[in-house]
C-alpha cells in the first residue's frame, strides 16, 4: 500500500501558534493539511484565523453548501487510485491518514485556485500592518501570496488539499469513508469577520489623480472635486448641474455598500449583486472592483463636466475676439454630448467596463 505522504513531492509548512481553533491546528503540517496558500486565501475572503475558535467551526457529515467547508478525513482510510496510473501504481489503493484535508469547498463547489506573489503594502494585510524585511527579490517589502480561486479553469489548475484524481469533486469525496466538513460562516457579523479586513481593498483605487483606500477618503475626495468645479462654473445651465449632483449622490452611496460598512438596500443592493454574479472572485474582490468602475465611471463624468465649462468659457471669449463663436459652440455641444453618454451609463448601473 502507498502512503499519500510518500508521494507529496513539496509541501509549504506555516506556524499553527497563532491559531486559537484545534480543528485548524489539526489540519496544518504534517504533509497532510492546508498551507499558506489556503489561509492567505481565507484572509482575503475576511477570515481572521487567529480569532476563530472551535465554537465557531461546525463539523458536519454532509457539506451544507453554503460558506467556506474544508473536506477531511476523520480516521486513517485506505482508497483505490484512480485516474491513468503506471503499470507499477495500476490496481494499488493508497493510504490516506487521518486529518488530511482532501479539499476545501465554497457554497458547496470545490475551489480550484492559482496564485502568484506581489508586494505587500499595509492595504494588502489583514491587520493593516505593514510587514517590512525578507524580500523575496531584495526590495525593503516582503512579498505575499496572491491566491486566485473559483471554479476550474485553464490557469485554475489545482485545489486546496490532497487535490488527488477521482476525489476532486463532491461525488468522490462522499466516496472516502470518515469523511467530515469543518464549516466556517461567512457573514460580516461574524466575530471572526475582523473589521480590519472586512470589505477592505487590498490596493488603493484610482480616482481621478487621488487614490482612495476607504469610502470616506472617497466622499472627501469626491467632495473636493465637486466644489472645485461648482466654484469655476461660469455658465453652467442647470439642468447639467443636477445631473452631476444626481450621479454623484448615487456612486457614492454604491462605495459606501460595496465597501463602507452601510447595508445595501433596494436598488444599490441590486447593483452589488448583479456585478458579483457576473463575477467568480471572492466578494471582496468583486465589491473593489465594482469599486474602481464606480470611480472611473463618476472620474468620466467629472471630466466632461469640466471640458464642457471650458468649452462655454471659449465661446464667451471667441464672441468677444472674433465676433462669432461657431467652432466654440461645437465644442460646447460635443462636450455635454460625452457628458450626458457618461451620464446615461451611470444611470443604468452600466459599471462593466
Amino acid at each position: 500500500m502507498i502512503k499519500i505522504k510518500n508521494i507529496i513531492k513539496e509541501h509549504s509548512i506555516i506556524m499553527t501558534e497563532s491559531f486559537k481553533a484545534g480543528k485548524l491546528r489539526a489540519l496544518t503540517n504534517d504533509w497532510r493539511g492546508l498551507d499558506s496558500t489556503f489561509w492567505s486565501y481565507g484572509a482575503k475572503l475576511g477570515i481572521q484565523w487567529d480569532k476563530i475558535t472551535d465554537a465557531e467551526i461546525e463539523t458536519n457529515a454532509k457539506p451544507k453548501k453554503k460558506g467556506i467547508e474544508i473536506a477531511y478525513i476523520d480516521k486513517d482510510v485506505t482508497v483505490p487510485m484512480k485516474g491513468k496510473q503506471s503499470d507499477y501504481y495500476r490496481g494499488s489503493n493508497i493510504g490516506i491518514d487521518k486529518f488530511t484535508a482532501i479539499s476545501v469547498l465554497k457554497d458547496g463547489k470545490p475551489l480550484w485556485y492559482t496564485k502568484s506573489w506581489k508586494p505587500l503594502t499595509n492595504v494588502m494585510t489583514a491587520t493593516g500592518k505593514v510587514v517590512k524585511g525578507g524580500s523575496r527579490y531584495g526590495s525593503d517589502r516582503s512579498n505575499v501570496i496572491d491566491v486566485d480561486a473559483g471554479s476550474r479553469s485553464y490557469r485554475r489548475d489545482k485545489q486546496f488539499g490532497l487535490n488527488m484524481i477521482g476525489y476532486q469533486s463532491l461525488s468522490g469525496m462522499m466516496s472516502i469513508p470518515g469523511i467530515k466538513f469543518h464549516h466556517i460562516n461567512l457573514d460580516e457579523d461574524q466575530p471572526y469577520m475582523g473589521a480590519g479586513i472586512k470589505r477592505q481593498m487590498r490596493q488603493a483605487a484610482q480616482f481621478g489623480a487621488s487614490k482612495f483606500t476607504t469610502n470616506d477618503e472617497f466622499k472627501r475626495i469626491n467632495q473636493q472635486y465637486f466644489d472645485e468645479l461648482l466654484r469655476a462654473k461660469l455658465n453652467d445651465p442647470k439642468q447639467l448641474q443636477k445631473k452631476l449632483k444626481q450621479a454623484v449622490k448615487l456612486c457614492q452611496q454604491i462605495i459606501d455598500a460595496a465597501i463602507g460598512g452601510v447595508k445595501p438596500t433596494g436598488k444599490i443592493k441590486k447593483i452589488i449583486d448583479d456585478f458579483g454574479k457576473k463575477r467568480s472572485t471572492s466578494p471582496e474582490a468583486s465589491a473593489y472592483q465594482l469599486v474602481s468602475n464606480v470611480s472611473r465611471s463618476l472620474g468620466n463624468l467629472y471630466g466632461d463636466y469640466t471640458r464642457y465649462l471650458n468649452a462655454i468659457e471659449k465661446e464667451k471669449q471667441d464672441k468677444i475676439d472674433y465676433g462669432i463663436s461657431d467652432f466654440a459652440r461645437s465644442e460646447v455641444e460635443d462636450a455635454a454630448k460625452e457628458f450626458q453618454r457618461e451620464f446615461v451609463r451611470i444611470q443604468k448601473y452600466d459599471f462593466g467596463y
